[in-house]
């Protein structure tokens, strides 16, 4: 009843704002209506009917028990007749959009006398410090889209302590797959990283030289909140502007030892990189933290205290944007963050900016917080185009400090990460996601060196396909752990499988099958881009149906491009020798080619994985004939690797279902002995329980565990008296198919 009440006045209010305005009212009178009208609508429900309205209310609660607060007004940039400000707008025209709006403010910003003013060049907003009053003024202009709360924002780290000097790859760094990217001659050369943090000691060996554009925005806000440029002034640019270290403060521990992590090292003094995932690239140090000395604001910490808020990191963000392509910037840190959120925080005024450093191809990579939060993290790590990111051990656990939800973008070792000292040339480990995210703006950097015009989106996608599943226990939520390595795998096309020289149809060599086996605990699928073999032109994509837990299904070459389709449209039919098939999985499983030759009456493997073989050859065998295959039957060889004699045991699957039907021991196989025994000869030893191998194809899946040696799968194949190895498969991934054009 209170929604209706609530929308019934808001039809009256709309109703007589129009009227009103039909009369021709002056335009300030119509603005200070608006405003009566705005403020009725807020203080009698308690809600918000649009943006503008919302952020109306946010300001008056805060307001109240003070009197004035700061905010960000953002401004209507409609282009007034030329181009509207948008993400996708080249940066001069998106001064040219703001700098309109700006002027087309001008006179509501007068009327509501609004004098202090900080502006942007490239984003659509102004700050200022206004009463009540003037906010109502305010969200009464058609010239204003929002009125937002400037907030305080901290540093995203937990704990610290010494620690020694260390040497080469860390296990932090060896648990992202870094070492390869490196081996390959990628490490951030040629890029920066903007690292928006509190000062930066680059007298420090692992940071010597590596700044350029330095910045300083922190904020000064009456007498309890004061910035630290070096100049004294706010803000300050140029060399410098971001090193505010002071002997006998820790003020730039924590920037520092962010840097460090970034792009940190130290081969100058000791010969072998130290510190930093890119440790090529260089850093640009913008400085956003201000003494505080209200120990309300400090709160829980005690004060004085460095804080950062919101229009601190949005003015630094502007300035990047700016800078972006003159400093080759690939992706900027924010170890910094606020309150927490459940779901997105897509109205922080900062998604503007970092929107438009995406379409430049720029990651912002931001700590997620370290409330131990599980389904919210904090802003501005939730604004959807940020890249959020959380903390785990140098394994798969989530650091029990970390936000984790699931809009994360990724997790990467933040638990007593070693890093930099914020004064002389020591080093000392941090925990928190704070040691996370500059972890996953070096990943970036790694990869922007290595794909300088890829977009953003591209790279971002191979970090999370390539990426190791993390979940919180009990959370129901996955979020992937960076691989580098992986990553810069899968842009470069080594993790492309492909099933090659596949009969189109039945020729007179035979007729190609393709074997998919899943041997994970859940059910999945295939999905494959069919390729001509001579040409390796696209001709359409085939998805299998779904392969239940443990199961191995066949189709044959002919089925699939049959059934491919491309753009929704089947592959038209032309005469092709061989397919080369692209495969990718939802599953991390095992592929095999066979042709059947029905006039010679032989089945072979045709199985040539190039680079990659299967990795659990020796553990699993696919598609093994039961004894209904009479003219074809399956051996099997079990070859004892160990020291001493052993027996091994056998599970036998359903291929076609994957239940389990039974499970056999071989004899004492003695070490470095091989014991052979014919499927047939085995289903006669056991029990075969009536059932299990209805709706099946006649084949087994067979694994074994818990014994040193491996399998053999040979096929005799009774006519031509020919024996063949079926054992050889080629490892599935998962893996999604690149895109390709239409």
């Amino acid at each position: 009843m209170a929604s209706h009440g609530l929308a019934r006045n808001r039809d009256q209010l709309r109703a007589f704002v129009f009227v009103c305005r039909d009369k021709t009212m002056n335009r300030r009178s119509f603005s200070l209506l608006r405003s009566i009208v705005l403020f009725a609508a807020v203080t009698a429900s308690g809600l918000a009917s649009g943006p503008v309205n919302a952020g109306v209310e946010d300001v008056l609660r805060e307001i109240a028990p003070n009197g004035r607060a700061q905010v960000l007004v953002r401004m209507k940039a409609d282009g007034g007749g030329g181009a509207p400000w948008t993400p996708r707008l080249s940066t001069s025209r998106q001064r040219v959009a703001v700098a309109t709006a700006f002027n087309a403010a001008a006179p509501a910003l007068r009327r509501a006398r609004i004098a202090e003013l900080r502006h942007f060049r490239t984003i659509p907003y102004i700050a200022a410090n206004v009463t009540r009053e003037q906010a109502m003024a305010l969200a009464g202009e058609d010239t204003v889209e929002g009125i937002f709360l400037i907030r305080r924002e901290r540093r995203a780290d937990a704990t610290q302590r010494e620690s020694a000097q260390a040497v080469g790859l860390s296990a932090a760094q060896l648990s992202i797959d870094l070492g390869s990217a490196w081996d390959r001659g990628f490490d951030g050369t040629g890029y920066a990283i903007a690292v928006i943090d509190s000062g930066i000691n680059f007298t420090h060996p692992a940071l010597a030289g590596k700044n350029v554009g330095d910045a300083c925005f922190a904020n000064t806000f009456g007498t309890t909140t004061v910035a630290q440029c070096p100049s004294g002034a706010t803000p300050q640019i140029g060399t410098g502007a971001a090193s505010f270290c002071p002997g006998d403060s820790t003020r730039c521990d924590h920037g520092t030892h962010v840097a460090s992590i970034a792009v940190g090292n130290d081969s100058a003094v000791f010969g072998t990189p130290t510190f930093g995932v890119a440790k090529g690239a260089k850093i640009v140090p913008i400085d956003v933290f201000s003494l505080v000395t209200d120990p309300a604001e400090c709160s829980p910490d005690p004060a004085p205290c460095v804080l950062t808020d919101s229009l601190a990191v949005l003015n630094a963000l502007d300035y990047v944007n700016e800078k972006a392509i003159e400093l080759k910037i690939a992706a900027v840190n924010l170890s910094i963050g606020g309150s927490s959120r459940d779901g997105y925080c897509d109205d922080d005024p900062r998604r503007s900016v970092i929107d438009m450093l995406r379409q430049k191809g720029v990651a912002v990579a931001v700590a997620a917080s370290n409330g131990g939060q599980t389904g919210k993290i904090s802003t501005p790590a939730c604004i959807s185009s940020a890249v959020g990111v959380g903390a785990v051990d140098n394994g798969t656990t989530v650091a029990s400090f970390s936000n984790f939800a699931n809009t994360l973008d990724f997790v990467a070792p933040g638990v007593s990460l070693m890093g930099a000292k914020g004064s002389g040339s020591g080093y000392g480990t941090r925990s928190g996601t704070s040691m996370s995210s500059p972890q996953v703006a070096g990943a970036f950097a790694v990869l922007r060196q290595a794909y300088p015009t890829l977009s953003l989106d591209a790279i971002q996608a191979a970090l999370k396909q390539t990426g190791t599943p993390v979940t919180r226990a009990d959370s129901g939520i996955t979020v992937a752990k960076i691989q580098v390595g992986a990553a810069l795998d899968r842009l470069q096309g080594v993790n492309r499988r492909f099933v090659n020289n596949v009969f189109a149809g039945v020729s007179a060599q035979g007729e190609s099958m393709l074997r998919f086996y899943n041997p994970s605990e859940a059910t999945g699928n295939v999905r494959i881009a069919v390729r001509d073999g001579d040409t390796g032109a696209y001709l359409g994509d085939w998805t299998s149906p779904p392969i239940p837990s443990r199961a191995a299904l066949q189709f044959t070459a002919k089925s699939v491009l049959a059934n491919a389709t491309r753009n929704g449209f089947p592959v038209p039919p032309e005469l092709r020798a061989y397919l080369n098939l692209e495969v990718a999985s939802s599953f991390k499983g095992s592929t095999q080619h066979v042709l059947y030759s029905e006039q010679a009456h032989v089945v072979s493997n045709l199985t040539s994985c190039g680079a990659t073989p299967s990795t659990d050859t020796a553990k699993q065998l696919m598609n093994v004939h039961s004894g209904v295959f009479a003219e074809f039957p399956s051996r099997l060889r079990i070859v004892n690797t160990g020291v001493a004699s052993a027996k091994a045991k056998l599970s036998f699957y359903n291929a076609s279902t994957g239940a389990k039907v039974f499970e056999w021991t071989t004899p004492e196989i003695a070490s470095a002995a091989t014991h052979e025994a014919s499927v047939p000869s085995i289903e006669a030893r056991v029990t075969i329980p009536a059932g299990t191998m209805d709706g099946g194809n006649g084949y087994y899946n067979v694994t074994v565990e818990g014994f040193s040696g491996y399998l053999q799968h040979l096929v005799e194949n009774i006519g031509p008296g020919v024996l063949v190895d079926m054992t050889a498969k080629c490892d599935v991934i998962v893996s999604a198919l690149p895109q390709i054009a239409p």
